[in-house]
């Protein structure tokens, strides 16, 4: 009797070292998934040198042309700059704004988010117009989704510019005001500029993400929606690995400073 007892603990010690060996190769498993190693030319692609040489130089020169407030500039040139290429008729862009807005509220502060309106046909030239005159009346965080609700929920043509004025004027903007931004200048050059940093990065359609003009991740590359920001999200920590690694080997190159995030 005493030796069944004996060889009964043994079965017992034996199954409970085995359930425990097969929960920490699952735990392992899952660990191993959670962490992704995403793949260059796979998952995203790796910004030609000279590309990135080229932005560089347009960078210093807008810098040079920029605001006078000196310790903003620096501030938000020490941030890694996440920027979305989109247009408001793109369907795809919108079914990823959810996700973008998820990925806003736990992004870290040395994390600076730009959008950039580019009108891939003709006819969304007027929608983004739109978007860089919502940038300079300040009114984007009011006018951004409800430009999108417009045309995606309600089926409105919003590529009409009276629709816009109407759109705007709603939002505090004066009609005259939003005709004249509508024809201007700074609005045409912000269209141009968007265009030509595309075409130079070598973008296809929206929506693209640019992380710290290094990496490009579109859909297709991504597979896939909910993806693109997971792999945003892993070359943002390696972009910053980068930056600290550069700082101790150039410690005048460092960038610990850090401020409010731009949405």
């Amino acid at each position: 009797m005493q030796l069944l007892i004996q060889q009964s603990k043994l079965i017992q010690t034996s199954l409970q070292a085995l359930t425990l060996g097969i929960f920490l190769s699952l735990v392992a498993f899952i660990a191993s998934a959670e962490e992704e190693e995403f793949v260059e030319g796979k998952d995203y692609r790796l910004v030609e040198t000279e590309v990135q040489e080229e932005l560089a130089k347009d960078k210093a020169a807008a810098d040079a042309d920029a605001s006078d407030d000196a310790d903003a500039d620096a501030d938000t040139n020490n941030k890694i700059k996440v920027v979305e290429f989109f247009n408001y008729a793109c369907p795809h862009c919108y079914s990823l704004e959810p996700i973008i807005k998820e990925w806003l509220e736990e992004k870290e502060d040395d994390v600076q988010f730009v959008r950039e309106a580019v009108p891939l046909r003709n006819a969304w030239v007027p929608l983004a117009r739109a978007f860089y005159i919502a940038e300079e009346f300040d009114v984007t965080a009011d006018v951004h989704d409800t430009l999108f609700r417009a045309i995606f929920e309600y089926n409105l043509n919003m590529q009409r510019k009276d629709l816009l004025e109407q759109l705007f004027v709603k939002k505090g903007v004066e009609s005259e005001e939003f005709n004249k931004a509508y024809s201007s200048e700074k609005v045409y050059n912000s269209l141009r500029a968007t265009q030509s940093r595309m075409r130079l990065l070598g973008l296809k359609g929206t929506p693209a993400i640019v992380v710290d003009e290094k990496y490009v991740v579109d859909t297709e590359l991504a597979d896939g929606h909910e993806r693109m920001f997971e792999i945003v999200e892993y070359l943002v920590d390696k972009v910053r690995i980068q930056k600290k690694e550069a700082s101790q080997a150039d410690p005048s190159q460092s960038t610990n400073s850090v401020g409010s995030s731009t949405d």
